[in-house]
Formats: C-alpha cells, sequence, structure tokens
C-alpha cells in the first residue's frame, strides 16, 4: 500500500520525535542516579584534577562545555574518565578516555577495582602540570590523553614496557586512564613512582 505525502511526512516526525527523546534520554540527566554533593564539588573544585570519576549511564564526551557542542565519544555505563579542570553549565573538563567535556550529573565515584593498584600501578610525581598521553612512544606523536600529577596510572606490564627516543626521553607504555605511552622523563629522572600500598 503505498502512503500518501501527508502520511509519510507523519512518519519522518514521529521517528524524529522518538530519536529526539532517546538522545535527550542519553544527555539529560537520569534523577534516579544523581549524587548532588559529588556534582556540586566536581563543578567548584579544582583539587578534583586528575581524579578517577565513571559515568553512571551512557553519556557523551562532548567538544566544547555545552551538550550543544560536537560529541566526540559515547561513554558506557561503569567507564571511566579522568578530570581535567572546571568546566561550565553543568559539565566538566577530562582529559582521558580523551579530551572533552563531561555532564557532571552522569559521573560517581570509581570504584576500587577500577584504580591501577599491585606491581604495574604508577603515581604522576611530576611535572606538576601532568604528562600527555601519546599514541606512541615519542613527543611527536598524537595526543590520545592526558593525566594529571598524583593521578594513578597502570603499566601494561611489570617491569614496564619502555622504549627510548632519539633525544633521551624514556616512554613508558600504559593502559589506563588510556592506552598509550608517557614521558618517564630523561636519564636520571623519573616522572613516575610506585604507587603506594
Amino acid at each position: 500500500m503505498q502512503r500518501t505525502w501527508f502520511q509519510q511526512s507523519a512518519v519522518l516526525v514521529a521517528m524524529g520525535a522518538i530519536a529526539s527523546s532517546t538522545l535527550v534520554g542519553i544527555i539529560a540527566p537520569a534523577q534516579a542516579n544523581l549524587d548532588t554533593s559529588l556534582i556540586a564539588q566536581d563543578a567548584t573544585t579544582s583539587s578534583l584534577v586528575g581524579q578517577c570519576r565513571a559515568v553512571n549511564r551512557s553519556t557523551p564526551i562532548f567538544r566544547e562545555a555545552s551538550t550543544s557542542s560536537e560529541a566526540l565519544r559515547l561513554l558506557n555505563p561503569n567507564q571511566q574518565v579522568t578530570l581535567a579542570g572546571a568546566g561550565n553549565n553543568g559539565l566538566i573538563r577530562v582529559s582521558a578516555p580523551i579530551n572533552g567535556f563531561v555532564q557532571t550529573a552522569a559521573l560517581k565515584a570509581c570504584s576500587n577495582a577500577g584504580n591501577p593498584t599491585g606491581n604495574t600501578c604508577r603515581l604522576v610525581a611530576r611535572p606538576p602540570e601532568g604528562l600527555v598521553i601519546r599514541r606512541e612512544a615519542s613527543a611527536t606523536s598524537t595526543q590520545v590523553g592526558g593525566v594529571a600529577a598524583n593521578a594513578r596510572v597502570a603499566l601494561t606490564t611489570d617491569p614496564p614496557t619502555s622504549r627510548v627516543d632519539s633525544a633521551g626521553r624514556t616512554w613508558v607504555q600504559i593502559s589506563r586512564p588510556a592506552a598509550g605511552f608517557i614521558s618517564n622523563g630523561f636519564a636520571g629522572q623519573t616522572n613516575l613512582v610506585f604507587c603506594p600500598r
């Protein structure tokens, strides 16, 4: 049976409404999962930089501090992010798994299971601005994230998988907060220390 132009338009409008309500469900806060103390803390405290948070539902990472900006990636429930600084409009900056902004209403505390511990756990001891996570062991390689000073990273192996570049900088391979390489400094220095037991 062929539909008239009017019937086809009505179907398209209905499909658009369904898609919009689905997107709103992803972006709008789920009231049952809100932790208002965490939201207020995340939105106002710069000391949270480098801390771990997990998302309480599927939620996008936005390019800018606005839900109308480009969504760079969709995070799955319980996926972890690393906080990177203040945001705006109910969003907070994250550095991992990629740089962007996440709604504070979608965040919850990380469980201990998500924090690296044991022999593969390291803390970023220096520099004070933290470290860039690169795709390859090179200062010119693509940036895939970042990790703040005093934040934890998980090495891929113990002892660490490392490479020395042509400048003499040692790179260490990590699996969290994003897979890639971070600089452990030049000979005689180290950016990473063992995590406290």
